[in-house]
This record gives structure tokens, sequence and C-alpha cells, in this order.
């Protein structure tokens, strides 16, 4: 009764992601070992890439859930309602890749897969994770932040961030999607942070460091989280002597990229910004020190803004921490 129950308030969101109704030929299809069938209606996606998808599918961490997955099928072009590359389908269990015709390589949808798994996955362990009594949901700490629970019958584009159900399939993502290794000698300073692995909601808490909530995951799913990739938002600590000083996760190979902001006291909207980069070679660095007495130098008033971008190299997990106001 229950389960019926939840699918009767699902049942306008779950429809409003369904196919089109448009008509696509085949182009090619693969049945996995496990009984998942992949469906491409893209020429760009021949059975061998649709192996290569399923073999990037599994790199996600999964559990017996994984046997309730029915499909995942790649149309050529974009969704008619929505410029989305992925969506899933609760009551059919499919997960649904969009302009395949775009992305025409298995990295291109590595996060759009793992988030749709991660809808697969939620529905699987935490059915009702959508609702704002669901034990998800208050361990998440959601209860005082602003999430929009009106999925159902009021799903906007511009809210995708706030539903908790995108909040749940993000948490997967950095818990236990597919990741991928950024070698920092191949790229320039700032490209790394641009291409990481992110929470879209940044406004919420780190879920990388919700123990509690980690735990009841893992006790639900019989899945574990590896502590590699575990990292704690840095906080900032203190600014003295042109110095800006965090406190940050002991781990190696994690670049930084602090942002400031200088401001033009003749122009209430005019800012530039100066970019300070660290990379943590060993596990035992516990703080991090910017000097940043250039930027203070070319600021032209009596305080700054700053904040800090972070990019594990050896998953491409990150995030960015709230803007800061100092005087100086």
């Amino acid at each position: 009764m229950r389960v019926f129950i939840i699918l009767i308030f699902l049942l306008p969101f779950l429809l409003s992601f369904q196919s089109e109704g448009r008509s696509y030929p085949t182009y090619e299809t693969y049945l996995t070992p496990k009984g998942i069938e992949f469906t491409s209606y893209s020429s760009n996606w021949d059975q061998r890439k649709l192996q290569e998808l399923y073999v990037e599918l599994l790199k996600n961490g999964h559990g017996e859930e994984l046997t309730e997955l029915k499909a995942v099928k790649i149309y050529p072009d974009k969704h008619q309602a929505s410029n989305t590359k992925g969506s899933y389908q609760a009551l059919s269990k499919t997960i649904t890749l969009y302009q395949g015709d775009k992305y025409v390589h298995v990295e291109d949808y590595r996060d759009t897969l793992s988030h749709e798994y991660g809808h697969h996955f939620a529905y699987y362990y935490f059915p009702s994770h959508h609702f704002p009594f669901s034990k998800w949901s208050v361990v998440r700490g959601l209860e005082h932040e602003a999430i929009r629970w009106d999925a159902f019958w009021n799903y906007k584009e511009e809210h995708h961030a706030n539903y908790p159900q995108e909040i749940f399939a993000d948490d997967y993502v950095l818990l236990f999607g597919s990741t991928s290794e950024m070698n920092s000698k191949t790229f320039t300073d700032h490209e790394p942070f641009y291409l990481r692995t992110e929470h879209e909601n940044q406004n919420i808490p780190n879920i990388l460091e919700n123990k509690p909530l980690i735990e009841m995951i893992e006790l639900e799913s019989g899945l574990s989280v590896e502590p590699s990739r575990l990292i704690e938002m840095p906080h900032f600590t203190n600014i003295t002597d042109n110095l800006v000083s965090y406190q940050i996760t002991k781990k190696a190979n994690i670049a930084y990229r602090l942002n400031v902001h200088l401001h033009d006291i003749k122009n209430e909207y005019g800012s530039t910004v100066m970019e300070f980069y660290e990379i943590t070679v060993n596990d035992d660095i516990s703080e991090l020190h910017f000097n940043i007495e250039q930027a203070i130098e070319k600021n032209d008033s009596n305080y700054l803004s700053f904040s800090l971008d972070v990019v594990d190299l050896s998953t491409s997990i990150g995030f960015e921490t709230e803007k800061i106001t100092v005087g100086i």
C-alpha cells in the first residue's frame, strides 16, 4: 500500500520524463550479461560503443539494485521539453541519454550516466526520499534549506538543483559514481576546476563529510564508500600579513585555487579577479597559506572578497567554498 501511494505521488513527475512520443528507428542493440538492454537510436553509437557504455555503467558503485535496471537508451537529439543530457524513468526503470549525435564518446556521458543511475539507486533503497518527512531528507539536513518539494506538480528546469531527487542523484555521483584521474601536467592551471565533478547544488552541506548519512546509505545498500573519496570543505581561518589561510583535509594531490575579487570603489559593480594556485604534495598538510600581497596592492578599496576552488586530481571530485568578504 505504501509503495502504491508513493507511485501515485510520483506519477506526474515520472510521466514528464517519459519518451517524447517521436518514433526513432533502432540503430543498434546490446543485451548485457545482467539482462540490461542497451538501445541506440543514433548512428554514432554502435554495439561496440554500447558495450563500452555498459562497462562505464559498472564502474559506478552498485549492488542488488543493478539487476532491477531494465534498459539504457540513447536518442540522437534533444529531449523535446528540456536541454538535459539524461533522464530516469522510475516506472520502467530505464535510463535515457539524449543528444547522442553530439556526444559521441563514453566519457561524454560519464557524469550523466552516474547521475541517472543515482536516481535508480535512490528509488530502490530510499523510495520516499523525495518527501520532506523521509529519514534521508532529515539526515541530509534539508529541513532548513531552500528545497523544492513540488517537483510532482510544478517541475521547472530553473529549480533543478533544489529538487530532493536531484540532490540525492548528485550525492550518489560523489559517493559512488565513476571517477577519472586528472593529470595536472597535461592541464593549464585553471582547467581541472572547470572539468571537475561537483554537486549541482553548492548551497547545501557537503555530502562527503556527512558521516551519519554515509553510514545510513552504506547500511541500507550494503555498499561501502571509499575513504579516498572523502574531502571536507575547507574552512577559512585568518587573513594576516598578506596571507589568506584555510584549514584543509590532509590529503595529497588536491588542487586549490584562491579566487580574489578586487573591488573598484569608483564603480559599485566593478571588480576583477586574481587567482592563486596550490597543490598538496603529501598527506601532512592541514593548512594552506596564500600570499595575496600582489592583489592587495592592486585593490582599490578597503575590503577584499575571495573563495576557494577545490578539485581532487585523483578522482576529479571538487567544489567551491562560499565567498568571504573581509576588511584590509
